[in-house]
């Protein structure tokens, strides 16, 4: 029998590939939106200074310092090592004092042409608007932070999803890949 006339056809193996790139494009695809989603939402404020936020979600929160960032179609630049910050906030309802700590965890993100490390964490009850106090032992350059609730659980969320995305993919198309060779092999037996 001629290999060639053996079915399935062996272009049918592109369609495993098919499977392959598809999967590999939505993972990219998911990842990247999702990725740039999380780092867009954090709330960002200048220091030193002051600053009104409002916070929707009680939990808790992670402050990072955004040595390279954009805010409102400026670019701030600075050194990645940061000591001297001291920062508070304060309930604007109930003017009570939210105590600030060292993050539980560090993290560190370069994403979409900003960097930033987490420097403070918080934990509010409520949800409402806080006043965001920072003063730095250097006035100059003003820097950037920016805050967001629950970040870790959102980005190991969105990296299992895309593992899930592509993992599905390959497997898929390895089952594509074998079914197609062992079909054919059965036909080679067979003529």
């Amino acid at each position: 029998m001629n290999n060639q006339n053996i079915e399935p056809r062996r272009r049918y193996y592109g369609l495993a590939v098919l499977v392959f790139v598809v999967g590999c494009v939505l993972f990219g695809w998911f990842l990247f939106r999702n990725l740039n989603g999380l780092i867009d939402n954090l709330t960002r404020v200048i220091v030193p200074g002051k600053a009104e936020i409002t916070l929707w979600d009680p939990g808790t929160y992670t402050i990072f310092y955004e040595y390279q960032s954009v805010l409102d179609n400026k670019l701030y630049s600075s050194r990645e090592d940061l000591s001297g910050l001291e920062c508070t906030i304060n309930s604007k309802t109930s003017g009570s004092k939210i105590p600030i700590s060292r993050p539980s965890r560090d993290l560190e993100y370069s994403f979409a042409g900003r960097k930033g490390i987490s420097v403070l964490e918080f934990t509010v009850e409520k949800p409402g608007a806080y006043e965001l106090s920072c003063r730095h032992p250097e006035a100059e350059p003003r820097i950037v932070l920016a805050m967001g609730h629950r970040f870790m659980d959102k980005l190991v969320g969105t990296i299992v999803v895309a593992m899930v995305i592509f993992l599905s993919s390959a497997a898929v198309g390895v089952a594509i890949a074998l079914r197609i060779f062992f079909k054919r092999q059965e036909a080679l037996k067979k003529g």
